[in-house]
């Protein structure tokens, strides 16, 4: 597989083939295009990377003033509190006035509405991974499925200004619902980046696809940090409304990009009549065949390889989005932080992620040429021992010192996923990922309500670092799967080159992932 690099030298010597007399040897279209086709040709390569920074800043600049906001309602609305109670959980000051006993109570509201929210906020992203994916897919249809989601967010973002506007009137249960579970409905995150990787694909050619999804994922990874350092003190200095409005604005923005500027890619194909629209949607026929890639006997599928690598996921993404969930109540609790300052580690968080999955990938992949389920291996043991540091030191200095340690812990996706696409026929890859995906939403749905009533409501008192060791145990269970999975797979590679028969068809598509992913 080309490196980027080599693909980004081979794209520019095609377009200047393309123009003919017109490009020297060994220059690019740029060095005599004009600056109308400069301005073309850049209208063309960029797409939709616009309206996801739109929505990206908008989601996280909202997110410390939604976090802070929960806590507000659950003092103020359902507790009753005073505002000199209040402001005193609010601003981290309650164990010195005594009100250690407020702020516990305060949590198990929000405790409670996780608990729920999270399933109830899956389960549209599941029906619509199944119906909707496989719908655009057939009459390649894209932009309404980038449109939805974020015409979603907007009245999510609507919902939580009610909530400002009747702070004790509303109760935090009505913010749970506006700001999660309504946009849900309309596809959420989970259907906005599966139609963007579904473009992206649709628009670029096969050897510049790699190069597409890798800025696309290199946007993300660099706008979440720069707007996470400045989210937290953005509030605090303007407020619920103010932040809220911003965010209904870029909400705006992006819409009204994409609506006016996005095309469809390409000719949509097949559509059928009103009448039958809904019945070609929600057709069971389709998720079926989805399913059938576990039962189906055919070369190249691996039924018990793919049930396990479902699990590891399962076990991934349940941790991730469980500690997630009470993450912010656990240092609100332990060191009286407020959301700027966790908005200071979620940042930390981010940078050290992403400079240590672009350090350890080439590394792992290239110099040490690992396999995908070692990789996976090593990044989980990794986790565990950031865990370990976290329960253990409870400082702020052990906190940022457990998310230097947890440095690879972002190589697991892109390994996890890499495996994923070498144990399914070429025929069913599309399905295995529409069934990855499924797992994916399912698991916060069982991993969030486990993580805050079913063990940190019954240990904040005690130990409220209890849920790290949570983590600990899933992922000893992943590395107990994993080895096995890899000594199976030793076994089987033994007589495979015996016969001639080696890994390098289905190799090449970790460089895809790992570009994607970085």
């Amino acid at each position: 597989m080309a490196s980027t690099l080599e693909l980004v030298t081979n794209s520019s010597q095609n377009i200047s083939q393309e123009d003919g007399d017109r490009v020297k040897a060994g220059k690019g279209i740029f060095s005599i295009a004009r600056w109308k086709q400069r301005l073309t040709y850049v209208g063309e390569v960029i797409t939709i990377e616009p309206l996801l920074c739109c929505y990206l800043m908008a989601s996280i600049l909202c997110s410390p003033a939604l976090t802070n906001l929960e806590l507000e309602k659950a003092c103020k609305a359902n507790e009753g509190y005073n505002d000199t109670v209040c402001d005193s959980i609010l601003s981290g000051t309650f164990k010195e006035n005594n009100l250690t006993e407020e702020n516990r109570l305060v949590q198990q509201h929000i405790v409670q509405m996780h608990s729920w929210q999270s399933p109830l906020q899956s389960v549209m992203p599941i029906i619509l991974v199944l119906f909707l994916g496989s719908y655009s897919d057939r009459h390649k249809i894209r932009k309404p499925f980038l449109l939805l989601p974020i015409f979603g967010e907007f009245f999510a973002v609507a919902g939580c200004i009610l909530c400002v506007i009747f702070m004790r009137e509303l109760p935090l249960e009505f913010q749970g619902f506006a700001q999660t579970v309504v946009p849900s409905f309309l596809g959420g995150p989970t259907m906005i980046i599966m139609a963007a990787f579904a473009y992206i694909a649709d628009v670029s050619t096969l050897e510049m696809r790699t190069l597409r999804v890798g800025v696309v994922q290199i946007v993300l990874n660099v706008w979440t940090p720069i707007v996470q350092s400045f989210s937290g003190i953005l509030f605090s200095a303007i407020g619920y409304i103010g932040i809220l409005i911003i965010g209904a604005i870029f909400y705006v923005i992006g819409f009204a990009y994409g609506l006016f500027w996005i095309k469809e890619p390409k000719q949509p194909v097949g559509l059928e009549d009103k009448k039958s629209l809904i019945k070609d949607i929600f057709d069971p026929h389709h998720a079926i065949e989805t399913f059938k890639v576990l039962i189906k006997k055919t070369e190249g599928n691996e039924r018990v390889g793919i049930l396990l690598i479902m699990v590891i996921l399962f076990i991934y993404a349940g941790v991730i989005n469980g500690e997630g969930s009470v993450f912010f109540l656990f240092t609100q609790t332990v060191y009286e932080w407020t959301v700027v300052e966790f908005s200071y580690l979620l940042t930390f968080n981010t940078i050290i992620h992403l400079v240590g999955t672009v350090v350890a990938l080439p590394i792992f992949t290239t110099v040490l040429k690992l396999n995908d389920l070692v990789i996976t291996v090593i990044s989980f043991l990794d986790k565990i021992i950031a865990n370990f540091v976290f329960a253990t030191v409870l400082s702020t200095t052990g906190l940022y010192a457990g998310i230097a340690v947890s440095i690879i812990i972002g190589v697991a996706t892109i390994s996890i996923r890499s495996q994923a696409t070498k144990i399914v026929s070429e025929d069913d890859l599309g399905k295995a990922q529409s069934l990855f995906a499924i797992v994916e939403a399912i698991s916060p749905m069982i991993c969030v309500p486990l993580y805050n009533e079913g063990l940190y409501s019954y240990t904040i008192d005690d130990y409220p670092q209890a849920f790290f060791f949570l983590g600990i145990g899933l992922y000893a269970v992943g590395i107990v799967i994993l080895l096995w999975l890899y000594l199976r797979e030793r076994k089987r590679r033994v007589p495979a080159q015996s016969n001639g028969v080696g890994d390098s068809e289905k190799s090449k598509d970790i460089v895809i992932i790992e570009t994607t992913h970085m």
